[in-house]
């Protein structure tokens, strides 16, 4: 399971327009947001901007130096304490000026850490909000906005580079062309380029959305043992006894550096057992929404007719031989697959690397404009359509619609 991005990529870091540093905060008030995931880690960010930003910390920030944040200029870094009292000893932390009316509180990153300083930040008068909210207001562009809030859901480095190639500019530079040619009249150089871009739609929403890649077989042919070899520990139960998983156990995997999820579901076959006929339903259920399926086999037992069955019924799955390691049951009537044995490993790094491959078989070159929220593909889909309806102006409008 690798996150490495091809040898040499590189990302767009000039296309995002120049921004003034200071956030964009509605009505002149002063914020305070929690920058940093919830929970425990090492540091926690809190962001507070506005205009009173550096006083509202000064009432309880006690720097080492002779500075406090309102004295301080942009860039500078002052070390002090946090507390609500000077003869308090508080909590030692870290505070940056990064705008002009905007300034950092690092601090320890557990949660009454952060949580005792926004209270006492709302108290100063600052307005808490959350950090999406925060990104949202700050940024100069819906479509900025949008790859920030993303960017903190990727799940890999690799998703996180194309990512921020939107963040720099990448799709608002191609929707503003777009956009021009049709009001130039250009249609058919603009319908071309947004063609492209909806045809890229899919990986674009895989970018914070992991692939859906489900296990699918008969009973006892080895799915959960393949689960468990593929995420490298115990995440299903493994029993020989058949129908065994009744419900679909899930775990999350990279691979090739694509965010994958993966389905353990049950066995397929008819049964009298209603729990089991409900596993069965909900396996299917999963199945028909999956981006990739991997049909397991076991080829130590003798084909049968349901096993053909399943074949034909899934055409476009990676077919597994699993249990290469006992003696094959030799009918040589078995389609092509790859042979892999969940108990001992085997073949499973060339299984990897066959499902990386499956999931996104040509990726696009760094700096590719993406749509990447379910907004922006249904806006371009609905400029598609008015240009089908030869409207050109309105889909200019649709997709301006997205860029301010």
């Amino acid at each position: 399971m690798r996150d490495d991005r091809p040898p040499g990529s590189r990302r767009s870091c000039d296309r995002r327009p120049h921004r003034k540093g200071d956030p964009m905060i509605a009505g002149g008030e002063t914020i305070a947001t929690l920058a940093t995931p919830h929970g425990r880690s090492a540091i926690a960010t809190i962001v507070v901007a506005g205009p009173d930003a550096a006083l509202a910390v000064d009432r309880h920030f006690f720097p080492l130096g002779k500075k406090g944040a309102s004295a301080s200029s942009v860039g500078d870094i002052l070390v002090g304490h946090w507390r609500d009292s000077a003869e308090e000893a508080g909590e030692e932390l870290v505070v940056s000026r990064t705008a002009a009316e905007r300034v950092e509180v690092h601090c320890h990153g557990g949660v009454a850490a952060s949580r005792r300083i926004l209270n006492h930040l709302t108290a100063a008068g600052c307005r808490e909000i959350a950090w999406a909210d925060y990104a949202r207001q700050s940024e100069i562009s819906p479509i900025a906005a949008a790859a920030r809030v993303a960017l903190a859901d990727a799940r890999t480095s690799r998703t996180a580079g194309y990512l921020l190639d939107q963040y720099n500019g990448a799709l608002q530079a191609e929707l503003t062309t777009i956009a021009e040619l049709l009001e130039t009249e250009q249609v058919s150089d603009a319908q071309l380029r947004l063609q492209t871009l909806l045809a890229a739609a899919n990986f674009g929403l895989h970018l914070i959305r992991p692939w859906l890649v489900v296990i699918a077989g008969r009973p006892n042919v080895g799915k959960s043992s393949l689960i468990n070899a593929l995420v490298g520990y115990e995440r299903a139960i493994v029993f020989d006894q058949p129908g065994t998983t009744r419900d679909a156990v899930t775990a999350a995997a990279a691979f090739d550096g694509w965010p994958v999820e993966l389905a353990d579901t049950a066995g397929l076959r008819e049964s009298d057992d209603a729990i089991e006929r409900e596993g069965v339903a909900r396996a299917r259920k999963l199945q028909s929404a999956a981006d990739l399926i991997l049909l397991a086999i076991d080829q130590s037992a003798p084909w049968t007719k349901d096993d053909q069955t399943l074949v034909d019924a899934y055409p476009h799955a990676i077919i597994i031989h699993n249990k290469s390691d006992l003696p094959a049951a030799g009918d040589g009537v078995r389609p092509a697959g790859l042979e892999v044995s969940a108990e001992r490993g085997d073949g499973i790094e060339r299984l990897i690397a066959t499902i990386g491959h499956a999931i996104v078989p040509t990726p696009p070159l760094p700096g590719t404009p993406l749509l990447f929220t379910p907004e922006q593909v249904a806006a371009a889909q609905q400029a598609a359509a008015l240009l089908a309806e030869k409207r050109p102006a309105a889909a200019a409008q649709t997709l301006r619609m997205l860029l301010t």
